[in-house]
């Protein structure tokens, strides 16, 4: 074997990570330029706003479905690697992730029938559309992941060899934290979107969402800093301080305010991410005028650091949980060292998706270039040059 077991174990829950910050990075951008549409009208300062919502939209038009590839692959790999996190996440939260696929259904016509007819209620129709297949997937990703640092209330069932949930999982995901958690998601992908329109845009319609994107930087900055004072001081944490071999579901789990924070006491280079985090939105703020492009990536890097901050304050925890069973609060919880599939699974399926990735990679930047190949920035004549080719 190339890796023993436990650097497989790790090396998935990094691969696992840059999964979800790359679909944040890239379908966020798409999410949060669909969420501000529907708003971009003439009250607002708009003076054409069915023009500039289509300039708008053609800005992630090229690239909006293959983002989606992300997903596919995260949970493909949930599946492989952690099938057991894969079903207790999906049979514990059914209806909230089968509220994001149905809203998903929207997306495909939303951008592809939205310019056929140029009835004023037909494209605003599409517009909210739009809207709610990004605003409803950005809110309850957010709440699922604040919900974690709850934990959701399942056991593993010996009979039935999967787990069993012994309460309402919604409770931890409409928790203040996971609310908070779904906020910073939503203002997080509106900011990207903002500087995203801001690199894209000619003219006064990409200043004003310069001037936009002040405010989701602010606000990120509040919400983050709000967040860790929680961690810190009002959310109850778990600390493993044992894992019997013989009882892989009897994690010996300590339950302390302030212990999600526990990692960053044993590795203090983890406090690179949240500091990385406000550093990248200081940035954009301070670039976006003379250097849209460098806004744009602090932008995702900010994103990047956020995820990355939470990823280290739940490690090795994949799925806690807040069971009370027969082995103390959390003892039942998923972990890295008890869900991964065996050894030569996690060696084979590193072999695939290395090559896979490394495709997709390369044809992302690919297409990213194509689409922008002679012109970084759209403009009004770009529309009516091309008005039955644009969506």
């Amino acid at each position: 074997m190339l890796f023993d077991y436990m650097t497989l174990q790790i090396i998935w829950w990094a691969i696992i990570l840059l999964v979800l910050i790359l679909y944040a990075t890239t379908a966020g951008c798409d999410f949060g330029v669909t969420i501000m549409m529907p708003f971009m009208s003439k009250h607002k300062g708009f003076k054409e706003n069915d023009v500039e919502r289509r300039l708008a939209l053609n800005t992630i038009a090229p690239t909006w479905d293959g983002n989606q590839t992300w997903i596919v692959i995260g949970g493909g790999a949930l599946f492989g690697i952690w099938p057991a996190v894969y079903g207790t996440i999906f049979s514990g939260l059914y209806p909230a992730l089968l509220l994001v696929l149905f809203t998903f259904f929207l997306r495909p016509p939303g951008f592809d029938y939205r310019s056929k007819l140029d009835g004023d209620g037909w494209r605003k129709f599409w517009d909210w559309s739009l809207f709610i297949s990004s605003f409803i997937p950005v809110l309850i990703f957010g709440l699922v992941l604040g919900a974690l640092f709850h934990g959701l209330p399942f056991y593993h069932n010996d009979f039935l060899l999967r787990s069993v949930y012994a309460g309402n999982a919604f409770a931890s995901v409409l928790s203040p934290f996971a609310i908070l958690c779904a906020l910073l998601a939503l203002s997080m992908v509106l900011m990207h979107a903002c500087l995203h329109l801001n690199r894209r845009l000619a003219g006064e319609l990409g200043l004003r969402f310069r001037r936009l994107s002040n405010l989701f930087i602010i606000i990120n900055l509040l919400l983050v800093t709000i967040g860790f004072i929680m961690l810190a001081y009002v959310v109850p944490g778990m600390i493993i301080t044992s894992t019997p071999a013989s009882l892989a579901f009897n994690t010996q789990v300590d339950v302390v305010t302030g212990g999600w924070l526990h990692n960053y006491a044993l590795h203090p280079w983890m406090w690179l991410a949240p500091v990385l985090c406000y550093v990248m939105l200081l940035l954009a703020a301070i670039t976006k005028e003379k250097n849209e492009t460098i806004a744009y990536w602090c932008s995702a890097l900010a994103i990047t650091a956020i995820l990355c901050s939470a990823a280290f304050a739940l490690f090795p925890f994949v799925v806690p949980s807040n069971w009370v069973g027969a082995g103390g609060f959390g003892s039942q919880s998923l972990t890295i060292w008890n869900v991964s599939a065996s050894e030569y699974s996690l060696m084979g399926m590193l072999y695939i998706t290395f090559a896979f990735m490394v495709l997709i990679v390369v044809y992302k930047f690919w297409g990213f270039s194509a689409a922008w190949r002679g012109k970084s920035k759209l403009d009004k004549s770009d529309l009516e040059q091309n008005n039955h080719t644009f969506y």
